[in-house]
């Protein structure tokens, strides 16, 4: 035990608190969109890519079909993280880099206490909508489980646009050929998706297979301006921009993202899984989707987080309550290639 007598300095504490990775919802979810009802539907309308037919002068017009709308519907998931604190903890305890004499009253370091509570409840949320982007990319699937809940989100992502490498096709193949596969890809976005794909994801196994790859050395040399450049720029923490390669035609700016999460044992899990390869594009209909919060408190207004507060008298306890109904939406599902590519 320390002699009280000794003197000692308490210096400002150091936060260790796990940034809340945003980073594909910042990069493909940027628009966002509150309702006041516990149901998303969006209607998707298929464009005609039929040629005009080839008819005589004097002949009649030929009838062509409507094009066909598709209307989907979404219920996004719940989500409703608490907090308890006694005020025997505020009392007992000091502020986190208080000085043990002195330093906040109790009354401030409640509201400190508060404020760290409600922040680490948005950071919750966030952390889980990031989540929820990554299984849209990634498996066209959301799957929502937890207590009171099982059921999931099926975002319509065709079988075509699911793709697992194999045997030398694998980029940590030496006879493998990314680029060949990332022109395939961009091309099929192109087709069904009908956007240019801009953006290449990947997990950190695949990134690695893909600058060891000589085609992609060679492509990759600064000095060849034409064809790509590498530049590695850590963007934030977990993403890093590796740099952008050209296919098609097309820049694609290629992206290693290592952003994690610790699962319900507290494993530590990836947000794209670190041989996978999702190309897309940010000019897709990409949505930040939230449903109403069923809390009559909210005002029945639409918002993407409602956070309240309250006290119980006896024991005195007060609780930190957020909540949010969030839906990561890739509405245009046809834009995205997610591949296993090591």
């Amino acid at each position: 035990m320390s002699d009280i007598f000794e003197t000692r300095t308490m210096i400002e504490a150091l936060r260790q608190d796990h940034t809340t990775q945003t980073f594909l919802l910042d990069l493909l979810f940027s628009r966002s969109e509150p309702v006041d009802t516990e149901t998303v539907d969006i209607d998707i309308v298929k464009g005609d890519e039929r040629l005009a037919p080839f008819v005589a002068p004097v002949i009649e017009g030929k009838v062509m079909q409507s094009h066909a709308t598709q209307t989907r519907t979404y219920k996004p998931a719940y989500v409703k993280p608490k907090w308890a604190t006694s005020a025997s903890e505020i009392i007992a305890k000091r502020a986190d880099g208080a000085a043990p004499y002195g330093g906040p009253s109790p009354e401030e370091r409640a509201m400190l206490k508060l404020a760290e509570e409600i922040a680490a409840a948005e950071n919750t949320i966030r952390r889980r909508e990031e989540w929820m982007a990554a299984q849209a990319l990634a498996t066209g699937v959301i799957p929502v489980k937890g207590e009171g809940v099982d059921y999931v989100i099926d975002m319509g992502m065709s079988s075509t646009h699911k793709i697992a490498l194999s045997g030398t096709a694998l980029w940590s193949d030496a006879g493998s050929d990314p680029l060949g596969d990332i022109v395939g890809w961009v091309d099929l976005v192109a087709d069904d998706g009908d956007v240019n794909a801009d953006v290449l994801i990947l997990g950190a196994k695949a990134a690695d297979a893909l600058l060891k790859n000589e085609k992609i050395q060679k492509m990759f040399d600064v000095r060849n301006y034409a064809l790509g450049t590498i530049n590695p720029v850590l963007t934030r923490p977990g993403a890093t921009w590796m740099g952008t390669i050209r296919a098609s035609g097309v820049g694609i700016d290629v992206y290693r993202y290592t952003g994690s999460y610790r699962d319900e044992n507290g494993v530590r899990r990836r947000m794209i899984a670190d041989n996978a390869a999702i190309l897309t594009s940010t000019m897709a209909d990409f949505r930040r989707n939230y449903g109403a919060i069923q809390d009559l408190k909210a005002g029945l207004m639409p918002m993407e987080i409602f956070v309240k507060s309250w006290e119980e008298e006896d024991p005195s306890v007060r609780y930190v309550l957020a909540q949010s109904a969030p839906l990561p939406a890739p509405h245009q599902i046809d834009a995205v290639v997610s591949a296993t590519v090591v």
